[in-house]
C-alpha cells in the first residue's frame, strides 16, 4: 500500500514540465479510483497497482498531451464529455456560455436552439438535457460531428447533428443561436502552449488574421437564422468583444466577463423589425 498523499505528489513531480495545474494529480487519481474529488479526500492509501495505473497516465500527460485526451474525456457541466485530437476540449468559459443559453431557454416552449461549430457537442448537449428546445448543431468536421454523436448517444441527449459551414446547411429560424467558434489569430498559433497547438485541432483554432473571421459570417448570415426577439450568444477571445458587438448592426449587445473578469461573451437580441 502507498499513501496517497505520497502517490499525488509523484504524480505532481511527473507533470511539472507541463502546463498542469494543481488539480491534475487529483484528477489523475479520481480517474484510477473511480471517485469525485470529494470521496477523495476520505482516501489514505492505494494499492500498488493503482498507483502504477495513476503513473502511466502521468508519463502520457508529462509528454504535452492534454489530461483530457489521455484519460478520454472532461467534464462539462457536471457531464462526461469524451474528447479526443479532433475535437477543441471544453473549456470553463464554454460552460459560462451554455449557461447563458440554458438560462434564456427556461419556461420557453417549442423553443428552437442552434450550436455552430459544434466540436464535442457540450453545448448542444447541455441545452437539450437542461432545456425542453428542440435542438440542431452544426460542424464543418465529419470526424468532430462522429464525436459529438458519440456523446449525445451517451447523454440520451436529442440533438440533430449537421454536417455544414456554419449556416450552409440549415433551414428554418431559431429562438437562439449559440456559438463557440475558432477566434485564434493565425500568427498568434505558434505561441500557444504546446498542449494546444500540437494536440488540438487546428481547424476549431484558427480564426483567421486577426481571428475575427467567422464572427464576420454569423454576423451576416445569424439575421436570415434567427426569429425578431431571438438571441444570439458568442464566445470570444481577449480583447475581441467589442470588435464583434460592432459588426452586429440591428442587434441590442452586451458583453459578458468570465470569472477572471475578461470580456468573453457577446450577448445580442436580434431588433424587431
Amino acid at each position: 500500500m502507498i499513501p496517497l498523499r505520497q502517490a499525488l505528489k509523484s504524480l505532481a513531480y511527473i507533470v511539472k514540465d507541463t502546463d498542469a495545474d494543481g488539480s491534475e494529480p487529483d484528477w489523475i487519481a479520481c480517474h484510477v479510483l473511480k471517485c469525485g474529488r470529494a470521496s477523495l479526500a476520505l482516501r489514505r492509501e492505494i494499492t500498488d497497482g493503482e498507483f502504477a495505473e495513476m503513473e502511466k497516465i502521468a508519463v502520457k500527460r508529462a509528454k504535452g498531451i492534454p489530461l483530457s485526451q489521455v484519460l478520454g474525456y472532461t467534464e462539462f457541466l457536471g457531464m462526461k464529455i469524451n474528447v479526443n485530437q479532433d475535437v477543441l476540449c471544453p473549456r470553463p468559459e464554454t460552460e459560462l456560455l451554455a449557461e447563458q443559453g440554458i438560462e434564456y431557454l427556461k419556461g420557453k416552449k417549442d423553443a428552437r436552439a442552434l450550436d455552430l461549430c459544434t466540436g464535442s457537442g457540450c453545448i448542444a448537449i447541455a441545452l437539450s438535457t437542461f432545456s425542453s428546445a428542440k435542438v440542431t448543431a452544426t460542424d464543418i468536421s465529419e470526424k468532430a460531428l462522429a464525436v459529438a454523436c458519440e456523446n449525445a448517444k451517451e447523454h440520451k441527449a436529442d440533438v440533430k447533428f449537421v454536417l455544414s459551414d456554419l449556416f450552409g446547411n440549415i433551414e428554418g429560424r431559431f429562438d437562439i443561436i449559440v456559438s463557440n467558434p475558432p477566434y485564434i489569430p493565425t500568427a498568434d498559433i505558434e505561441g500557444l502552449d504546446k498542449e494546444v497547438k500540437d494536440h488540438e485541432p487546428r481547424l476549431a483554432l484558427d480564426g483567421g488574421e486577426d481571428g475575427l473571421d467567422i464572427y464576420r459570417k454569423i454576423s451576416v448570415e445569424a439575421g436570415e437564422h434567427l426569429k425578431d426577439g431571438g438571441l444570439l450568444l458568442l464566445e470570444c477571445g481577449i480583447g475581441q468583444a467589442r470588435e464583434i458587438v460592432k459588426m452586429l448592426e440591428g442587434y441590442d449587445c452586451g458583453i459578458i466577463k468570465d470569472l477572471q473578469g475578461i470580456e468573453r461573451i457577446v450577448k445580442a437580441v436580434k431588433k424587431s423589425v
